[in-house]
């Protein structure tokens, strides 16, 4: 088993205050002194809420612990009593979950603390979703032991009103449930209509084109509640599916454009925008100050030098990015480009959108818009750099005829996708669709795209796209009916 050094008692000593003007990446190891004389070491901050709570790796006792730290003046004490609630309904009822070990306030009287069992040796579904999903046989039976666990807590009447990924940690022959502030106790067990609901907050992170293994997981659930599905079943379940996701990106698109524990803003005189916080570091900031001089640098390719659009490859502490610069033609380009949002702010818009709800496009990094006497001037996207090669390459080069079908359906069900959040791409090259290291298409260039709210206009810009689409094949008959068989 893993083991955690005794903490050094050179760490500072932290007060209310310490901690109310600690920020998104705040990361200092410091210790707490508690009010029945204990010391408690924090040693790793993993999240943070400004002036509310933060949750830390630490020391307390000479043993390896997860602490929540709660110092919101006014609300403080509810948050804690709400947490040891929810895990006591867990631990009443026998669902795995880590053990209170003990609650505490501070010296001060002003941080409640709350210390818990530290499970080694697991990982929480989020990350292993990311990293299995294209594995299906594996995924599902790894999400299926994950619904049977729902199922139980649904027959015991526990409900998970926060039943996210990251609040199921897996370990080899357990599943522990996390987070006791958003548990509920429904008796004697929970009602067809509310687990239905809930269940549908698990199945939506599987994100849209998922409808297949969400139909599998849900009939899975249904044959251990006993119960014989209907139509309705399945029409409420898709319902409450659609309506989750759109409500998980109107949250979601208020955090991409503010500081929050996900995404930093930055600002200058003459320069704003947004980063990814996975990716922060020192040569990053510097990179986001001035984005130009990285296109003089001598590891740095030019990928398109256009009059609209310079591309280019770069790379920044051992990441390789693709930075999209566009470009001012002329004064009156500024003028009319001024009146409209920046092809940056949309592409890093539309990419997170994507991301959220599961269509796959290259990890949106950052953006970037220059201004000056508050007109729009360039502006930059920067997106992971996707190792492969674009499906026209991939067709010219594979005529296994297996292989051409498999990627055929899965690329028409990439672009079917896109459209089932309301978007069409506008720019349906080959050169705008790679094929990742899973063999997996991978939509890029989203500057063109539009965002509908109507079904007529969705419709009507996703037969232009597929007009366009299909043109790329005009010398491979075949294959460009083998896709208009497959839509």
């Amino acid at each position: 088993m893993l083991t955690t050094p005794k903490a050094s008692p050179s760490y500072p000593i932290f007060l209310w205050h310490d901690l109310q003007s600690a920020h998104f990446n705040f990361n200092t190891p410091f210790m707490l002194h508690l009010a029945d004389k204990q010391v408690f070491f924090v040693e790793q901050v993993l999240r943070i809420i400004p002036k509310k709570r933060m949750v830390v790796l630490g020391v307390w006792q000479d043993k390896p612990v997860v602490a929540k730290l709660f110092f919101n003046l006014e609300r403080a004490k509810q948050h804690i009593e709400k947490d040891v609630a929810g895990i006591n309904i867990l631990q009443t009822n026998h669902i795995p979950t880590p053990t209170i070990l003990h609650q505490s306030i501070s010296e001060d009287r002003r941080i409640y603390i709350l210390i818990l069992e530290r499970i080694f040796e697991a990982e929480n579904l989020a990350t292993i979703w990311e990293a299995k999903k294209h594995h299906v046989p594996e995924i599902l039976s790894i999400l299926k032991s994950v619904v049977t666990e729902i199922a139980t807590q649904h027959v015991l009447g526990v409900l998970q009103q926060d039943i996210h990924f990251k609040n199921f940690l897996l370990t080899t022959n357990r599943i522990y449930t996390l987070d006791g502030a958003q548990i509920e106790i429904f008796k004697p067990l929970l009602p067809k209509q509310v687990s239905i609901k809930n269940l549908a907050l698990f199945l939506a992170q599987l994100g849209v084109g998922a409808e297949t293994l969400q139909k599998q997981l849900f009939q899975y659930y249904a044959t251990l509640r006993g119960w014989r599905l209907k139509k309705e079943d399945d029409d409420e379940l898709f319902y409450q599916i659609n309506k989750r996701n759109n409500k998980r990106w109107q949250q979601f698109e208020k955090k991409i454009f503010r500081d929050c524990s996900d995404f930093s803003r930055f600002h200058d005189l003459h320069i704003h925008g947004m980063y990814n916080r996975v990716y922060q570091s020192a040569a990053l900031l510097q990179f986001l100050k001035n984005p130009d001089a990285i296109f003089h640098h001598p590891t740095t390719q030019i990928i398109k030098m256009g009059r609209s659009a310079t591309v280019a490859k770069i790379a920044i502490d051992h990441h390789t990015f693709i930075i999209k610069r566009y470009n001012i033609k002329s004064i009156w380009h500024q003028l009319r480009r001024s009146m409209r949002l920046t092809r940056a702010y949309v592409s890093w818009r539309l990419a997170q959108k994507c991301m959220l709800l599961g269509v796959s496009t290259a990890k949106p990094v950052a953006f970037i818009e220059k201004k000056y006497f508050g007109l729009r001037n360039k502006s930059y996207f920067i997106s992971e750099f996707v190792s492969g090669e674009h499906v026209g390459d991939f067709f010219k080069k594979n005529h296994i005829e297996d292989e051409v079908s498999k990627m055929a359906v899965r690329i028409m069900a990439l672009l079917k996708n896109i459209t089932k959040i309301e978007l069409t791409h506008g720019d349906l090259k080959t050169t705008n669709i790679l094929i990742d290291q899973y063999k997996q298409p991978v939509l890029i260039d989203l500057d063109g795209a539009t965002e509908h709210t109507s079904l007529s206009g969705l419709y009507r810009a996703f037969r232009k796209d597929m007009k366009r689409f299909f043109k790329n094949f005009d010398g491979q008959l075949l294959l460009k009916k083998k896709f208009q068989e497959i839509l």
